[in-house]
């Protein structure tokens, strides 16, 4: 046993060591790169300089082929097409993506963004309208996938449909001229998990190449431009950001930097990014939420239309009022968590397998956050809900373990519809069945393999003399983090942990070297000395008054 675990170390330290030695890279970045599967150097290559020539081949989407045929139909029979978009940040920005292109083309489509209380996907009294307003052909982007029955209703109107989606699929298609979507049991697509934006990139992309092949295009189109909306709507949907996404993410992020288009720029006029490095930090929690506010608590179309506006004046008053509409978001989310906590300490909810709670005042537009931020904070998958004309209607973020689609799918017996995909959902019950739904959802996480040392978990174990600036600066390489590429974490064995006000720690390593960072998740130092004490961090750089130097931001203490 001894002889075999010294072969396989053997074996991963010559790996480190190719993987090293040609990319010049310092050794503890090839050692995090080995224990997130990257074995040669031709992939760590990849990963850390991406190339718009990785990625996958379009035309392996499902259906991908009918669908650009039966929009190119219509583009010559002067149809008139609607883009039908979800009014979250991924809906949003592919509605703006798929009309910038159309309107590259000199056609003039219409746009359809349901609000919240209209509810997500086709609607009858929508597909009403539109056919009112002649409508020959909707793109569906974002939605669609389990609309099988407003499909039907479409196409029996004479209203044809194309479906662009990412949504899990269960059953039957939707009788829609083309289902564009990676999740379909028949997709050789290499992504499964790509955000509905990213395969709206794709199915442009194809387009893109049938009408110069057909020497139908007149101007050319430089789809890279676009990669700023399909890096938004990609960290937005909190889809894992490797393969194709990454691709996407990494060289969308480098786009924005060199090339930043009209909304952004407001955002840096408007004073509301700081002057540091664009990254998904600043996506995250800056513009992002902006984007979304609308969709949460006013008019979905105002971000679409902040996207895709060329007018500084147009672009700055529709930022403003995605401002205010996220600062009422904030305002509507923090009411609501107080009270989703003090419901959880009251009924000893963080004892069970998940969080399920419901309201009937709760706006629905902000449900999905605060079910997000409660995942985050208990580690468990959880489930909000509200009460709409009288029907609960809710919201779901799962956690990494588990596939919350799957999940919610098993109790459909209990649902009047649900949709979604492994990290998020939305659903509606019938008040009868919210106590069955809330057991029954919590009785099917039973077994569930858990998180439970997640905040134990490392890539690399290292000395203290490894963290050099350097370092962290290549490092950052290997951004944009976040699902499936989160930030590294390291295992560091100091000599001392104090506290230094606040969440603020000091941490002195063997060469009496002190270190300054902030834990988190209140975590406590243990009030017992040991000389066996780890820690686990993420190292970042961080600037005050015109000085650098590396934080470290805890994520978990460890003692004997």
């Amino acid at each position: 046993m001894e002889k075999s675990l010294r072969k396989k170390q053997d074996d991963q330290n010559t790996l480190i060591r190719s993987i090293k030695d040609k990319l010049g890279i310092p050794n503890i970045i090839a050692r995090i790169l080995l224990s997130r599967g990257i074995t040669t150097p031709e992939e760590a290559e990849a990963f850390l300089f991406p190339r718009l020539k990785d990625l996958s081949d379009p035309f392996q989407l499902p259906d991908i082929e009918k669908g650009i045929h039966v929009l190119i139909e219509t583009i010559k029979k002067r149809g008139r097409i609607c883009i039908y978009g979800d009014y979250d940040s991924d809906g949003v920005t592919s509605s703006a993506l798929m009309y910038n292109f159309l309107k590259k083309l000199n056609l003039s489509p219409s746009v359809y963004i349901p609000d919240r209380k209209e509810g997500y996907g086709l609607n009858m009294e929508a597909i009403k309208r539109l056919k009112a307003d002649k409508t020959d052909l909707i793109i569906c982007l974002d939605c669609g996938s389990s609309n099988l029955e407003e499909v039907k209703f479409a196409e029996e109107l004479g209203i044809k449909v194309i479906i662009i989606d990412h949504h899990e699929v269960l059953g039957h298609l939707p009788p829609a001229r083309a289902v564009v979507n990676p999740k379909r049991g028949d997709s050789r697509f290499k992504t499964r998990e790509l955000a509905a934006c990213g395969v709206t990139f794709f199915f442009l992309w194809g387009l893109r190449r049938i009408i110069h092949d057909k020497g139908l295009m007149g101007e050319q189109i430089n789809l890279k431009n676009e990669l700023d909306l399909v890096t938004l709507g990609t960290i937005g949907d909190m889809v894992p950001l490797v393969g194709d996404n990454r691709v996407l993410t990494k060289i969308g992020l480098e786009t924005m930097r060199e090339k930043p288009r009209q909304w952004l720029k407001t955002f840096y006029k408007e004073n509301m990014l700081p002057g540091s490095k664009l990254n998904e930090f600043a996506l995250n929690f800056i513009i992002i939420p902006r984007i979304n506010a609308a969709g949460r608590v006013s008019d979905p179309e105002e971000a679409f239309n902040f996207l895709i506006s060329e007018r500084e004046s147009e672009s700055t008053r529709l930022l403003n009022t995605l401002h205010n509409a996220n600062s009422l978001r904030q305002q509507l989310g923090e009411r609501i968590m107080k009270e989703c906590r003090e419901e959880i300490e009251r009924c000893g909810l963080h004892r069970r397998n998940s969080i399920v709670l419901c309201k009937k005042d709760w706006h629905i537009g902000v449900i999905g956050i605060v079910a997000q931020k409660l995942a985050e904070i208990y580690g468990k998958p959880s489930l909000v809900m509200t009460e709409v004309d009288g029907i609960f209607k809710g919201s779901g973020r799962g956690t990494e373990d588990i596939n919350l689609y799957n999940t919610i799918s098993s109790l459909s017996n209990l649902l009047i519809r649900f949709g979604g995909h492994r990290f998020a959902c939305g659903f509606s019950l019938r008040k009868e069945n919210l106590e069955l739904f809330r057991d029954a959802f919590d009785d099917a996480l039973d077994g569930r393999s858990g998180l439970k040392n997640k905040e134990a978990a490392f890539d690399t174990s290292a000395d203290f003399e490894e963290l050099t600036m350097d370092f962290v600066n290549i490092l950052d390489i290997m951004s944009p983090f976040g699902i499936g590429n989160p930030r590294p974490s390291i295992l560091l064995k100091p000599t001392s942990i104090t506290m230094a006000g606040g969440s603020r720690i000091k941490v002195t390593d063997r060469n009496s070297i002190s270190w300054y960072g902030y834990i988190q998740n209140g975590l406590k130092i243990p009030e017992k000395k040991s000389d066996c004490i780890s820690i686990i961090a993420n190292p970042v750089i961080k600037e005050e008054m015109g000085n650098k130097f590396i934080n470290l931001n805890i994520k978990a203490i460890l003692g004997d």
